[in-house]
């Protein structure tokens, strides 16, 4: 049974603003890091591609890769120290590696390996210490994330459970992912990989007022869809960008917070909808050896014919991360990357005080992965697609 509190969700509903918070300035203060906030903690030396998460566990900063081997450890210094994770279905081994967190013992890693539906903690030197069952999430496209922002593939850990998504008709298009619900699964839940046992947190089409204007399964990309992040305080963050609100809920059924955003979606520019069409042209031919005009051909034909189903408007946001007092909501940017992953954040502080909105600039290629008091830690990427690990630290008035 979903916990969603629906007084706030029909006020948005209804009035296209929020009855639980007060209508927000418009003006957003930029506060921007440069160069000089960000420290490099991994070394130049190609290893890293294509991260899925990245974690400080005791000192040693963890980077899970897409492809073994999987896991990657570097010291305070960048120095590796652990480098292991083979491909495959045996004892040990992954086959669809997605998130990280901190094992029980001291120094451990767990890795939650979405293809065998298992989390499984290693020693800080690679030995498998145990194993767990985890839910299903439904069938997924190998390559979503070129496809679509929203993340399907997160979780959150909270002390004896997991929160994550569930998508029992599956994910082939962005707009499936208002067909999902989270779900707050208990560790001893499933007593066989696969099985969903727990509550649900919400269920994006049922209690998101925006799922009533949501698109079409026939819209090609870029459309608005549902993001969320798990809180240090164990709330759970859903932007509704349709609605433009944002959602607090609490554990339990106690009342949420809706705050209406004070933002409104630019537009699609037409190059926007080009360099959408064109990356994913360009991903499902990989490996077929087409040089890059004869990808540009053809897109633009098949451009002609897709354009009108697209959306007007660019999204509220690409990706939702929930931190110690702020809520962090990322500006499509459709010069920066094809699924409008830009420099540019919002951030909704949580304790109600002023100023309560503000923009955040960070340094060109850095990716956010998780946050802290001080800082983000996340990955900055190269024109040839290598990444370094790296931390930058926030200004003082986001700390």
């Amino acid at each position: 049974m979903s916990h969603f509190p629906r007084a706030c969700v029909v006020a948005l509903l209804l009035v296209g603003g929020s009855s639980c918070a007060p209508e927000p300035p418009e003006d957003l203060p930029l506060l921007e890091t440069g160069a000089e906030s960000m420290t490099v903690l991994s070394p130049d030396d190609g290893s890293l591609w294509d991260v899925r998460d990245v974690l400080e566990v005791d000192g040693v900063f963890w980077v899970l890769k897409a492809s073994p081997p999987f896991l990657h450890g570097f010291d305070a210094r960048g120095r590796p120290v652990a480098n292991f994770g083979t491909a495959g279905e045996g004892p040990g081994e992954l086959r669809y590696p997605r998130a990280l967190w901190s094992g029980e013992a001291g120094g451990a890693v767990t890795v939650w390996d979405a293809g065998s539906r298992t989390a499984l903690t290693y020693s800080a030197d690679g030995t498998l210490l145990s194993s767990q069952g985890m839910p299903r999430l439904g069938g997924m496209r190998a390559d979503i994330e070129t496809v679509t922002f929203g993340h399907p593939f997160r979780l959150f850990r909270e002390s004896g459970a997991s929160v994550l998504g569930q998508f029992d008709a599956g994910v082939t298009h962005g707009s499936d992912l208002w067909n999902g619900r989270l779900v707050r699964v208990d560790d001893d839940g499933p007593d066989e990989p696969g099985t969903l046992v727990g509550d649900i947190v919400v269920d994006f089409a049922e209690d998101l007022a925006g799922a009533a204007g949501r698109p079409s399964s026939q819209a090609p990309g870029l459309v608005p869809v549902p993001l969320w992040d798990g809180c240090p305080d164990g709330r759970i963050a859903v932007l509704d960008p349709i609605a433009l609100s944002l959602h607090l809920l609490a554990p339990g059924a106690g009342e949420a917070e809706a705050i209406r955003l004070p933002w409104e979606p630019a537009t699609l520019r037409t190059s926007d909808k080009f360099s959408y069409l064109r990356f994913q042209i360009e991903a499902e031919g990989r490996g077929a050896g087409a040089d890059a005009a004869t990808i540009d051909r053809v897109a633009e034909s098949a451009f002609s014919q897709a354009e009108d189903y697209f959306p007007t408007e660019a999204p509220a946001g690409v990706d939702l991360k929930c931190a110690p007092g702020h809520v962090w909501i990322q500006e499509f940017d459709g010069d920066s990357h094809p699924l409008g992953y830009g420099p540019h954040w919002r951030t909704v502080r949580l304790d109600g005080t002023e100023p309560r909105f503000a923009r955040v600039s960070f340094p060109p290629g850095f990716q956010p992965v998780r946050v802290s008091n001080s800082g983000m830690l996340g990955v900055v990427t190269d024109s040839v697609s290598l990444q370094r690990l790296a931390h930058v630290e926030l200004p003082p008035e986001l700390r």
